[in-house]
């Protein structure tokens, strides 16, 4: 690793907000350090080399903190922990503790958590609930821990990711959108969303990084337009070339069909609480954050190859 480049960490680095932010951080002269399982699986990861300006650790080589040996610690391996001054969390949250707890030197931490905490805390659906009061203990611990070290937390909250085919919302969409003639949707399809583009997002991590943000700063992160569901799908149908007709279900109705379709194996991710929302806004107000990182995203208007895995990606997710 070269000395003279800031030493930054990331995690969730083949993911798809990790996808965009690589590239950026070594553009603007910084030496990320990627954590990956799965490029650890692919062969990519190499004790001393880097690849495209990335170094990739495997995160099963490093210690747990709560039993760190200092000793061990303090072995040539582990030095460059020591030089991390920035950590851009991707995911998933609740390691964002461990990592930050590893790097003694650490004034900065920009985490991406999700909106979710805000409509699904008290959802009808125990999954739901439970892992939203997991995803809270984790974001409690990591404030506790900035708070203690004084360390700067940015905590982002994104509203529906796109960009790169690997989120599971409206990639989903377009999934269906193909295979499909006719897209059934709950009633009128009405609730407002603010879809965010994925790259977006890491302009506004590195915006959040060099801005005077101070101390624990929490926010919502949106999209550039507010659109309804219906709306939303159909510029997913536009995007792919595709004119499904998009077909009002009583909302009833269409619940009882997504429970009884979630009974295959290949649907299992399929909730009906998904079908009730689709009436719901679920917008939010991330003025406070634009006015920090002066940058607006881009409205709704995807094209295919937002809905394309990029070769990188799928390349790190081999076995």
């Amino acid at each position: 690793m070269e000395e003279r480049k800031p030493v930054v960490l990331v995690s969730g680095a083949t993911g798809q907000i990790g996808v965009f932010l690589l590239p950026r951080l070594v553009a603007q002269g910084d030496q990320p350090i990627a954590i990956s399982r799965r490029a650890a699986a692919a062969g990519e990861v190499r004790p001393t080399s880097a690849k495209d300006g990335v170094h990739w650790i495997n995160p099963d080589d490093y210690p747990d903190p709560v039993n760190l040996d200092r000793k061990v610690f303090s072995e040539p391996r582990y030095q460059w922990l020591h030089r991390v001054s920035c950590f851009y969390s991707c995911g998933p949250i609740e390691m964002a503790t461990h990592w930050a707890t590893l790097c003694p030197k650490l004034d900065s931490i920009i985490c991406i958590s999700t909106s979710s905490i805000y409509t699904k805390a008290n959802s009808p659906a125990r999954t739901e609930r439970d892992r939203m009061a997991d995803i809270l203990a984790a974001e409690d611990a990591l404030k506790a821990l900035c708070r203690e070290r004084e360390i700067r937390l940015v905590l982002l909250r994104p509203t529906l990711i796109y960009g790169c085919g690997m989120d599971q919302n409206i990639s989903l969409i377009a999934h269906w959108v193909k295979r499909l003639p006719v897209i059934p949707v709950a009633g009128k399809a009405s609730g407002l969303r603010q879809p965010l583009h994925a790259e977006d997002l890491a302009t506004i991590m590195l915006r959040c990084a060099d801005s005077e943000i101070p101390g624990l700063f929490e926010s919502p992160v949106v999209g550039g337009e507010t659109l309804s569901y219906r709306a939303m799908v159909s510029r997913v149908c536009r995007a792919l070339g595709r004119s499904p007709r998009l077909v009002s279900v009583p909302v009833g109705l269409l619940k009882l069909a997504v429970q009884l379709l979630s009974l295959w194996p290949s649907a299992r991710s399929l909730n009906p609480q998904f079908v009730t929302r689709q009436n719901i806004d679920l917008v939010f107000d991330d003025a406070a954050l634009k006015q920090f990182t002066g940058f607006t995203p881009r409205p709704f208007h995807p094209t295919g190859a937002d809905f394309d895995v990029p070769v990188s990606a799928l390349n790190r997710n081999k076995v």
